[in-house]
């Protein structure tokens, strides 16, 4: 066995002691505490077993439920799913796979990429405004690097410049990688982080975010990261390259190529079009908007639509990442219920001494602290479920407005661009070896810096003026 297992299965085997000491402590409160100790450590160091993880996960709080109250436990279930929350997740991930299969998905993107000239800082900008446009197509991070990263690929390739060792291919691939991160805070589908974060915000502190709600917070100021991110990566990773006739018919053939918008093509654009009405109009509507946009996504399905078929669509869906998300709302939703984490950030609170801080310092601090714990989680739907309950129960005992703290760190919860293993998406960019470790820590370490600059010293007044604080 080799040293690293050794040590996972070591650190598995005191996890499942500790968790088996606070479940037989018999309060609800320190046995939801105990669920999601275990959950933060199987979900971190079993990513390739999140079905089975999460089934254990939403089966564990539904024994502790019932052992309560049968009446609680059918609260907490109706409450998680029988909003449209889940069934707009899963409308999404549906029609994500129609965009790929359609390629319609790929064309919007190739689009817009290609629309701007073949100057190189032109090009990295449309990579960020492709990011932007693709972004509310799917859920997963994951689907949507993998409609840019070709695209990156050959507009880097037009240009014939070395990889590992240019400057303008280390911006394109960090600029799609960041638009990745960032785009995905700006609608709360996404994402997994998102709704994961609002469920807490309305549960804890009754602050209800719908779509067009969760928009209304976050756009603005995910266009002032946008903008961010490109004139750091711009000013960091100066393109060497130039355009020229050549470069120009390159970029010029890879639009070409792709040939005239299909009927299949024509089906997904008008079937996503029809959700996300739905979506943004969902507080207007007397019935499920998500169960009516799940509905709607199975056209995709239906033989005279040529999009999908079941078969092949069931072997291709990402269970793992649906279960993962069903799991983090149904803990989430008990996590606030019974505020299981309350006694973290009361001990957290007074370790640290937080109480001697003057209030800037302490929301500054709280925020950035959060940010920085981007580099110890490998899925932000694990940070998102774990750190915004905590940072709502520290400000809350300091005294503090607790959305002051709780809707930066919700913001910033898909932000994780330090590293590359912080995300599937950041490995996937960097495996393809344009940008190094190095370059990725520097740019991601400046980059979170100024994501905490912006939230804070941007997001919190523009949150006063529309009434959220």
């Amino acid at each position: 066995m080799k040293t690293g297992d050794a040590i996972k299965y070591a650190f598995t085997g005191l996890t499942l002691l500790i968790f088996a000491y606070l479940a037989l402590e018999g309060r609800i409160e320190t046995q939801i505490l105990g669920v999601v100790f275990l959950a933060l450590v199987v979900w971190s160091l079993y990513p390739s077993r999140h079905l089975e993880t999460s089934l254990l996960i939403i089966a564990l709080i539904a024994l502790f439920e019932v052992r309560l109250n049968i009446e609680e436990f059918i609260l907490g279930l109706f409450s998680t799913y029988g909003g449209s929350g889940l069934w707009i997740i899963l409308s999404g991930f549906v029609l994500a796979k129609g965009m790929e299969v359609s390629g319609l998905g790929k064309r919007i993107a190739l689009v817009i990429a290609t629309s701007m000239g073949c100057k190189p800082r032109n090009i990295i900008l449309a990579v960020a405004i492709a990011s932007m446009a693709i972004s509310p197509l799917s859920p997963s991070t994951t689907a949507k690097a993998f409609i840019i990263l070709p695209i990156c690929v050959g507009l880097i390739d037009a240009f014939g410049v070395e990889k590992g060792k240019s400057q303008f291919g280390a911006a394109v691939m960090l600029m799609a990688m960041a638009g990745n991160n960032i785009c995905s805070t700006a609608f709360l589908t996404a994402t997994i982080p998102n709704p994961i974060s609002a469920d807490y915000l309305a549960t804890t502190l009754g602050l209800k975010l719908d779509w067009g709600g969760w928009f209304r917070m976050a756009f603005p100021l995910t266009v002032v990261l946008l903008a961010a991110s490109y004139l750091l990566v711009v000013w960091m990773f100066k393109p060497e390259v130039a355009a020229s006739k050549e470069t120009y018919d390159k970029v010029r053939s890879i639009r070409d190529d792709f040939g005239p918008l299909s009927g299949r093509e024509k089906v997904v654009a008008v079937t996503f079009g029809i959700s996300l009405v739905l979506w943004i109009s969902e507080r207007y509507l007397p019935f499920n908007a998500g169960l009516l946009s799940l509905a709607l996504s199975l056209v995709l399905f239906l033989p005279q639509t040529h999009v999908m078929e079941v078969s092949k669509f069931g072997n291709s869906v990402p269970w793992g990442s649906i279960v993962l998300f069903a799991a983090s709302m149904f803990l989430a939703k008990a996590v606030g219920r019974y505020r299981a984490l309350e006694p973290v950030a009361e001990g957290l609170f007074n370790a640290l001494g937080l109480s001697q801080l003057p209030v800037y310092l302490f929301i500054l601090g709280a925020v950035l602290v959060a940010m920085m714990l981007h580099l110890i989680f490998t899925s932000t739907t694990v940070y998102a479920t774990v750190m915004v309950p905590v940072i709502i129960g520290l400000t809350e005992i300091s005294g503090v407005n607790p959305l002051l703290t709780a809707l930066p760190v919700a913001l910033l919860a898909p932000i994780a661009v330090i590293l590359p293993v912080n995300t599937i998406p950041n490995i996937i960019f960097h495996t393809e070896g344009w940008f190094t470790e190095k370059q990725i820590i520097t740019y991601g370490f400046v980059l979170s810096l100024v994501s905490v600059a912006v939230v804070l010293f941007v997001g919190i007044p523009y949150w006063q003026i529309i009434g959220l604080i």
